[in-house]
């Protein structure tokens, strides 16, 4: 049903839907029934295209991060630390440093001797 057009998405909903609210098994009666109620929000969710998978990954992440945080003894904790892996920071360790090439070098050369009163000889890298 995913890959059909959203205007055929809702005669294919209600064939369906019809078909299951005649099967003598209760359990597919009661689930066309719920398909029937929430019939505008599968046939709104064809036609855009989109779910909410993402805020429930998010929200599963964020239960994952309060279990790991039970024992703090403080509720400051793990707001902290669901703020720190869902906040979007960007927290990386820090890359080694490559060779400078002679360019680099010299520049650093000249930024050093530049500064006077602070450093009285020049470094190189």
């Amino acid at each position: 049903m995913p890959k059909r057009p959203a205007d055929q998405a809702g005669t294919e909903l209600d064939r369906r839907v019809f078909r299951a609210s005649h099967s003598r098994i209760p359990e597919i009666v009661e689930l066309a029934r719920k398909i029937r109620r929430h019939g505008p929000d599968i046939l709104g969710t064809i036609e855009l295209g989109c779910s909410n998978a993402r805020l429930e990954a998010s929200d599963n992440r964020i239960k994952v991060t309060i279990r790991m945080a039970y024992g703090f003894h403080h509720a400051n904790n793990p707001i902290a630390l669901v703020m720190l892996r869902r906040g979007g920071l960007d927290i990386r360790p820090p890359q080694p440093r490559t060779q400078p090439t002679k360019t680099a070098e010299a520049s650093y050369v000249l930024d050093i001797s530049a500064q006077r009163g602070r450093c009285n000889r020049s470094i190189t890298v």
